[in-house]
């Protein structure tokens, strides 16, 4: 009889142990995260891994340098074409006070169907205010004292001061 007690006692403790473990999300993601982990810190031990690493650094300050470049280059290229319009607008007898003026807004004008020469001339015939000779005005900068009448003597401007008198 006791034998069926030990017997008893065994089977009891077998089903209370076959009970199911249930899993949350967080310890799934636990699990993940430490396989995810050690596979990297595998993979970055590998010495292709660094020589990759090592080839990426280069490579980026390559592409900076590139980039610094053709930043210059493509400001050179603004200057450059700012100086031919300028030489261009100051061939075609512009005025030189308009010089700067003229060149942004011919500038402004071309686009894809329109080149230069013929937005210059179309500046030119719709504003011909700033095109032509220079003209140079004589102001007098001294007053007249003989109001206008030409005196070739002392005696005649007094003839004409007593006159007016």
């Amino acid at each position: 009889m006791e034998d069926n007690k030990d017997v008893q006692v065994t089977e009891e403790t077998k089903v209370e142990e076959t009970t199911q473990k249930t899993y949350t999300q967080e310890d799934l993601d636990n699990s993940f995260n430490a396989g995810r982990k050690k596979a990297s810190q595998d993979w970055q031990k590998d010495e292709k891994y660094k020589e990759f690493v090592e080839w990426k650094k280069t490579n980026q300050n390559d592409s900076e340098k590139l980039a610094e470049l053709q930043a210059e280059r493509d400001k050179l290229f603004s200057e450059n074409k700012m100086l031919k319009a300028t030489s261009e607008v100051a061939k075609s007898d512009v005025k030189p006070e308009f010089l700067k003026f003229v060149t942004s807004e011919v500038m402004n004008m071309v686009n894809d169907t329109t080149d230069f020469d013929t937005a210059l001339k179309e500046y030119k015939k719709n504003s011909p205010q700033y095109f032509g000779e220079v003209v140079v005005k004589k102001v007098q900068s001294s007053p007249n004292l003989n109001n206008g009448n030409k005196a070739s003597s002392v005696n005649d401007i007094f003839n004409n001061m007593i006159r007016n008198a």
